[in-house]
């Protein structure tokens, strides 16, 4: 168990401390008006063995927010390493020592909130204690009727706020028929994604993911999976388009994502995968090796780990 972590008390609002209820924007700002907003979910664990909280990947997470915000153009800040530093000392501000989720949302808070604007930008963080997102019981999912947005419409490589409408339709679609996640396919008919996580899928032995042209989020977590599964498993991965029916046949299929981490389906569309309750073999060596790689246990992988406190052993 970790420490008991205290209430938390600060946000950040363009690199000050703020009280957690005066975290406010205007309600004819673009982005209420219109959607215009650009975030990262981030993650930190706690280790026990070296009494210190870990956060994962977050200057590669502050990348993808800087190229998220080239890509909707909105003018905010850029630089990652300062980014990084005031999300780490939100964190120390509040003295959280349990696994957390964090968020960097970037907004566009033009007080006449027309959809053209491109700045002002104002920049919230956030640092929240949570645990397992999904449990650890596995997914039920639904293949959604509704399709995954196309790059000919909006970004889907890019994590902007506007584009979650898409998989939080999928969502409660899914939810009202009795599932617990969503995946969407392609307007072609391919597997994309799910609702805010990627899919991996084992099949005839090998691991198969859908490309980054398949209409997904260019995922960190999914990043992270492919660089475990090869060289700690030394598995060949085959990212490649995905049909539907290859779901329905699959020997396991998990999804990942930071807020999801990694996380097996029992059935897709009431068709058991494996014995239909438990991980496979590989999904959970999967699992085991993330939990590691996110604590600060795997040496080859300790760049992708940034210690909170500075307490960890050496």
């Amino acid at each position: 168990m970790s420490p008991t972590s205290p209430p938390v008390r600060y946000l950040l609002h363009d690199g000050e401390l703020i009280d957690y209820a005066d975290a406010r924007l205007h309600v004819l700002s673009t982005t209420t008006k219109y959607g215009v907003g650009v975030f990262e979910g981030f993650r930190a664990y706690w280790n026990d063995e070296d009494g210190e909280l870990y956060a994962f990947r977050i200057e590669d997470h502050m990348r993808r927010l800087v190229d998220s915000m080239r890509v909707v153009e909105i003018d905010g800040p850029t630089d990652t390493a300062a980014l990084a530093g005031q999300l780490i000392g939100l964190i120390q501000a509040n003295e959280l020592r349990s696994n957390l989720h964090m968020r960097t949302q970037v907004f566009v808070d033009s007080p006449d909130g027309k959809p053209d604007d491109t700045g002002p930008a104002t920049v919230f963080m956030a640092a929240i204690p949570m645990g397992n997102y999904f449990g650890a019981t596995g997914l039920d999912v639904q293949i959604s009727s509704w399709a995954r947005l196309s790059d000919r419409a909006m970004p889907p490589r890019v994590k902007s706020i506007a584009n979650y409408q898409n998989g939080r339709l999928a969502l409660l679609e899914a939810k009202r028929n009795g599932y617990g996640a969503a995946l969407l396919l392609t307007e072609s008919g391919h597997v994309a994604e799910g609702a805010g996580y990627n899919v991996f899928m084992v099949r005839q032995g090998r691991l198969c993911t859908p490309p980054s042209t398949e209409s997904i989020l260019e995922g960190i977590t999914r990043d992270s999976v492919l660089q475990l599964a090869t060289t700690q498993l030394g598995l060949d991965v085959d990212i490649r388009p995905i049909d539907r029916t290859e779901l329905y046949s699959a020997d396991e299929i998990f999804v990942c994502g930071s807020a999801a981490e990694v996380n097996h389906v029992t059935s897709v569309d009431r068709t058991k995968i494996g014995d239909g309750s438990a991980a496979g073999p590989i999904t959970s060596r999967l699992q085991e090796l993330y939990a590691d790689a996110v604590r600060g246990r795997i040496a080859d992988f300790g760049h992708w780990v940034t210690p909170v406190y500075g307490t960890a052993s050496a």
